[in-house]
């Protein structure tokens, strides 16, 4: 019976040696920390558990788009605008970014900016782009 435990104790080592660092010590994503401290209006933990998964895994970008979410609801829109392109940057190839920085931008005044966003994400394949695009009212590309 002792020799049995003795082979789990390896076994148990190399997963907690494998476990990502964009979790705590708990388990729970520093993603999920942040946007639960960002519900209970703890703006400091929520920021510094939006680094904490950045410097975790800094090609993640649901946690740009999550973070630049954050920012817009702070009406911090320079930052979030920056975490949108970032999230653009580490995924070209998903609509997603394209989408939210270029509702940001439309928010902001630049038509002109948002309806080429737009129309990258139509491009992309998302029909929310495609209509974006046309009911944005600027000129696009």
């Amino acid at each position: 019976m002792r020799f049995r435990s003795v082979m789990f104790i390896p076994l148990f080592l190399f997963q907690t040696a494998a476990a990502s660092v964009a979790y705590d010590h708990s388990g729970v994503s520093y993603r999920d920390l942040a946007e639960y401290y960002a519900g209970q209006g703890n703006q400091q933990a929520a920021l510094a558990y939006y680094s904490k998964a950045l410097a975790a895994d800094p090609a993640d970008a649901l946690i740009y788009q999550s973070r630049g979410f954050y920012f817009l609801s702070l009406k911090k829109t320079d930052l979030a605008l920056e975490d949108f392109s970032a999230q653009i940057k580490v995924r070209s190839t998903d609509p997603a970014g394209y989408l939210n920085r270029g509702m940001l931008l439309g928010i902001i005044g630049g038509d002109g900016a948002a309806a080429a966003d737009f129309d990258k994400a139509c491009e992309l394949g998302s029909s929310d782009g495609c209509v974006m695009g046309k009911n944005s009212g600027a000129p696009s590309r």
